[in-house]
């Protein structure tokens, strides 16, 4: 269950607009941690319609990669894995963050779509996410290789990367 005490008015009133539009963030991934199914795909649209009027904010492409993550993996779960594609793609649709720079995006509905043969759609996610990735010293041209040779990658971190409520950033 989401923690409400964080959209309590008395909270709101010493909120920035930025850190609330981060919060929609923590919200929608401790939904997705706890399982709130329920909930998560409106706080996944909720965050996506945030980030249009937050396009300036450092987590603007933070927001675009994790609600496009979740919603894929939702609709994977209900066997719709032409729509998870989509969302695969549409969450590297992003002009980056400090984190995707850094830490590299969230592997887990790639990883998911791998399970599910789609190599050309996570192969073509990889080479968009190059573009987000200044730093995957190589880890994205490695994981490339491992799908053409048919295996599964060790994704490492980069399965839980924006994806940890306790990790957002």
């Amino acid at each position: 269950m989401i923690n409400q005490t964080l959209l309590a008015p008395t909270t709101r009133a010493t909120v920035s607009p930025g850190s609330r539009f981060v919060l929609r963030g923590v919200h929608l991934l401790r939904a997705y941690a706890h399982a709130d199914r329920g909930n998560v795909r409106r706080l996944a649209q909720e965050y996506l319609q945030a980030a249009e009027l937050n396009r300036n904010n450092r987590d603007y492409g933070n927001a675009i990669h994790q609600a496009n993550t979740v919603l894929g993996l939702l609709e994977l779960e209900a066997g719709n894995v032409e729509r998870a594609e989509s969302y695969l793609v549409a969450s590297a649709q992003t002009p980056g963050s400090p984190q995707l720079a850094g830490m590299g995006p969230n592997m887990m509905l790639a990883k998911r779509l791998l399970e599910h043969g789609r190599v050309t759609a996570v192969l073509n996610y990889l080479t968009f996410c190059g573009k987000l990735w200044k730093l995957s010293f190589g880890r994205l041209w490695k994981w490339k290789l491992e799908i053409r040779r048919g295996r599964m990658p060790d994704f490492g971190a980069n399965l839980t990367y924006l994806l940890d409520p306790h990790s957002f950033g």
